[in-house]
């Protein structure tokens, strides 16, 4: 009985020993699996700010995207559809591209439509345009000539 329980506790041992060997073997694994470069194919109305806001979690990271892709991009303003950019250092979210757009922006059909935002309307103040006056006409007829001063009155 006593051989039984020193075999058990020396498999039990063992393999503890192994859980524990292997873990770091995991964490190598995990933090290669962590961020890595990652391919985006531009979809109409995608822009950087759209893209990196997708990646990196703040639209203001755009310049890291256009760096990337300088070959491709020369003016970060246009991004032509159907692109394959590299997203330097990316973690791709666990939300879909789909998903976040249609989060990040309405759609087409319901700008304008009486979608009402968060924000209350601004109200509608006429502002006057400044235009050139046309000079004032002239009287049709003559106007009166002012009347004289008074005259001083003669001395004595």
């Amino acid at each position: 009985m006593g051989t039984v329980r020193a075999s058990l506790l020396i498999l039990v041992s063992l393999v503890g020993v192994g859980a524990i060997a292997a873990r770091p073997a995991d964490v190598a694994a995990a933090e290669a699996a962590g961020p890595q470069d990652a391919l985006h194919q531009v979809m109409p109305g995608d822009d950087l700010h759209l893209i990196a806001g997708y990646y990196y979690g703040d639209a203001r990271r755009w310049e890291r995207i256009w760096h990337a892709n300088r070959d491709q991009v020369p003016n970060p303003n246009r991004v032509e559809r159907g692109l394959l950019l590299r997203i330097p250092n990316a973690a791709v979210p666990a939300e879909p591209y789909a998903d976040f757009i249609a989060r990040a922006r309405p759609a087409p059909s319901q700008v304008g439509r009486g979608v009402k935002a968060d924000v209350p309307p601004v109200p509608e103040i006429p502002v006057p345009i400044a235009r050139e006056s046309p000079p004032a006409a002239a009287p049709a007829t003559p106007a009166a000539p002012p009347p004289p001063p008074p005259s001083p009155a003669p001395r004595p």
